[in-house]
């Protein structure tokens, strides 16, 4: 018989080996060794145990939360963490770089601090104790991979019927990383390969067994109201900006028994974040501070403190370092952020996992802290006082900064005092994003409305306050104002037109009285805020100016416009006569 008339035979030929034997031997695709009769995954969950005592219990405690658990009935079932970990070399491969093809093997930290207690630890009824999971941990140590083996696991393996797993993510792409990740170790197991139906095109998994599915879900456009989740899978929440997914999300997971949010991410540049207040809480609870039995908390980080170049220092940020990469090429990044302020501080972020303010920070934020003092405006009565006027559009920030100089030890310092508003209508837009009412509530920012009355009183106010020797403004906005304070209540305004040159010699001031710990400020919450926002612009002649994060018009800087702005004045210490209305600074 010819090549050309000899018959196809079904899944293989006559010497094909057996269909356990592809199995057994991890060789086994359902595309040429035909469907395995029976679709289901052959691995069976045990039952909880709920006659494990006290003592057992206590042997797996991490820190007070956990004691605490015990004492609330909570125990730990080393069965079910067995089978949880247990999953992963089993079922799963590794799909990418040096450890593709090999089964998945849990690092001592994976097995031992995240999935052994998260599975592990039950109630009093036998449900798992942990409904939310914060783990943040620096880039490169196998986050996605491991998320997307949980995924996997609560998907097929954790006993729920009609299970509704999700990675959620920002965006459509970042939502592909995890599950895509999950879709191709789905793809190179055979069991899983033969229990699951894939659909890359509109990312599902299914697993008809129980009718359930994993998918990839994001912020964009789309009905994401009526969900039903068991598990969520969220990788790199730092990203996230807004509150709608993460609120749609939140009441998702009521109709079940034993659902589960996990988070895995490092850290971000937003303290007003989502993830930041997630980070604050599991703080709190890994310290003790707060109780909270249903929250899992694991962070690895390095302190601002500490010295970023000590190798020592990287293991904290780093419990894979020598598995998933190796101490020189985190050797090699760390030389060449060397002198540079910005390659610093991303390296500090992404592979110490310690939060930065700014993607190409300007000023310290320890410096900041040290300059930090207590004091009221009642103090400066009748003081010399300079101000910077940052106005906004209609549906912006406006900052106003005082600025004060004072001799103190034989040496010349000042104090600021930041004034903030913000129109009511504007709140809406940043209110998910930035905590406006909690600023309005202690003080630290007024609500106007419409128009610039506010402004222009409180203006009013502090020139009969203080002896207000000049006020710098934008002219871009702020001509109309300037001319009626002028005219009006005779205030003396400077033009200070937004350019590299009128910013250089107050920017690079305003930095040095900082460092040399000469520039006040009395902690206000905005202001702090707007400092760690502040990015820096140089031209040809290394001249700086402040600049807002790239891509980010919610993180304003206005406050330390303002500030820069005044202190241009303070420094000149005379005012500038001009034949025009206001005076011209060039």
């Amino acid at each position: 018989m010819t090549t050309a008339t000899k018959k196809k035979r079904p899944w293989g030929g006559a010497n094909r080996k057996p269909l356990e034997q592809h199995l057994a031997e991890g060789t086994y695709r359902a595309d040429r060794h035909g469907p395995i009769a029976e679709s289901v995954l052959d691995y069976p969950k045990p039952a909880p145990n709920l006659k494990l005592s006290i003592k057992s219990a206590l042997a797996w405690c991490r820190n007070d939360a956990d004691r605490a658990a015990v004492q609330a009935g909570c125990r730990f079932d080393e069965r079910l963490a067995a089978h949880a970990a247990g999953f992963f070399p089993r079922f799963l491969q590794h799909s990418k770089g040096q450890w593709a093809g090999q089964a998945f093997e849990l690092l001592q930290w994976q097995r031992d601090l995240l999935i052994y207690p998260i599975f592990g630890w039950i109630r009093k009824d036998g449900t798992r104790r942990f409904r939310r999971a914060f783990v943040e941990v620096a880039k490169k140590n196998g986050k996605s991979t491991l998320a997307s083996g949980i995924g996997l696991y609560l998907l097929v393996a954790d006993g729920e019927p009609g299970a509704e797993v999700y990675s959620a993510a920002s965006d459509r792409d970042q939502a592909s990383i995890v599950h895509g990740e999950a879709i191709r170790m789905a793809e190179a197991s055979a069991a899983l390969s033969a229990c699951l139906k894939i659909n890359r095109s509109n990312r599902n998994i299914l697993y008809e067994h129980t009718n359930s599915w994993y998918r990839a879900l994001s912020n964009e456009p789309g009905g994401k109201e009526g969900l039903n989740i068991h598990a969520c899978i969220i990788d790199e929440l730092h990203v996230w900006h807004g509150r709608e997914l993460w609120d749609t999300l939140r009441y998702g997971y009521r109709s079940r028994r034993q659902p589960l949010q996990f988070v895995i991410t490092t850290a971000g540049d937003d303290d007003q974040s989502i993830c930041y207040a997630e980070l604050e809480r599991a703080r709190a609870i890994i310290r003790g501070d707060v109780r909270d039995h249903a929250y899992f908390g694991l962070v690895y980080e390095a302190q601002p403190e500490d010295d970023w170049l000590d190798e020592s220092v990287w293991e904290k940020a780093n419990p894979s370092l020598g598995s998933t990469f190796t101490v020189e090429s985190l050797r090699e990044d760390a030389e060449a952020a060397k002198g540079k302020a910005g390659d610093e501080a991303v390296f500090k972020r992404y592979s110490l996992n310690i939060w930065q303010r700014a993607t190409n920070p300007w000023l310290s934020m320890d410096d900041w802290g040290k300059c930090e003092r207590q004091y009221t405006l009642d103090e400066m009565a009748g003081m010399d006082c300079y101000a910077g006027l940052d106005l906004s559009r209609t549906r912006d920030m406006t900052a106003l900064e005082l600025v004060f100089p004072l001799e103190e030890d034989g040496r010349t310092i000042y104090r600021q005092w930041p004034i903030f508003w913000l129109p009511e209508a504007a709140v809406e837009q940043y209110k998910n994003r930035i905590d406006i009412l909690g600023w309005q509530r202690s003080g630290a920012l007024s609500l106007i409305g419409d128009s610039y009355a506010d402004v222009e009183a409180t203006i009013v106010d502090v020139s009969q306050r203080f002896n207000l020797i000049e006020l710098a403004f934008d002219p871009m906005y702020a001509r109309d104002l300037a001319e009626k304070l002028q005219n009006d209540h005779g205030i003396m305004m400077v033009e200070f037109p937004q350019t590299i040159m009128q910013f250089a010699g107050p920017t690079a001031e305003y930095e040095r009285l900082l460092i040399h710990g000469a520039l006040h400020h009395p902690g206000n919450a905005v202001l702090t805020w707007q400092a760690g926002n502040v990015n820096i612009k140089n031209d040809a002649n290394a001249n700086k100016r402040p600049v807002k994060p790239p891509g980010a018009d919610y993180r304003k800087i206005d406050g330390i416009v303002a500030g820069i702005m005044a202190l241009k004045r303070a420094m000149a210490r005379q005012p500038q006569v001009s034949s025009e209305v206001f005076a011209v600074e060039w």
